[in-house]
């Protein structure tokens, strides 16, 4: 349970901090905010900036980080800033055969699945 809650702190931080990073970015450039997505793109390559640097950290021989940090850092903060983070790690974890995999099947998948989504809650579609 404690860890749980520590997740949600995390997370709830890592929320703050993409919104803030989108209103933020809207505010100083809106143009440029609505061609394209900037602020989404700052905090997904920020968030896997953090998650690796917390993860080789962590990782190092002789060092050691309480499972209550990694899962406040890592798992909350940079889950809540970017899902991605999770995505990038888990992908440079794997083989290259479940990275390619992996990187396909949330990508094309993960698309197309919003399209249908999006057409089944169209009116008249479903």
């Amino acid at each position: 349970m404690k860890l749980l809650l520590l997740v949600c702190l995390g997370g709830a931080v890592g929320s703050g901090l993409r919104y803030g990073t989108d209103r933020l970015i809207l505010a100083q450039w809106p143009r440029e905010a609505a061609a394209f997505p900037w602020a989404t793109l700052a905090v997904n390559l920020v968030g896997c900036l953090i998650a690796g640097l917390l993860l080789g950290s962590m990782s190092r021989e002789g060092v050691k980080f309480a499972d209550e940090l990694k899962v406040l850092l890592i798992t909350g903060l940079c889950g809540g800033l970017t899902t991605f983070s999770a995505f990038a790690l888990q992908t440079m974890q794997a083989n290259p055969g479940k990275a390619l995999a992996n990187v396909a099947a949330s990508v094309v998948g993960g698309l197309a699945l919003a399209w249908l989504g999006l057409w089944l809650s169209t009116p008249g579609n479903a």
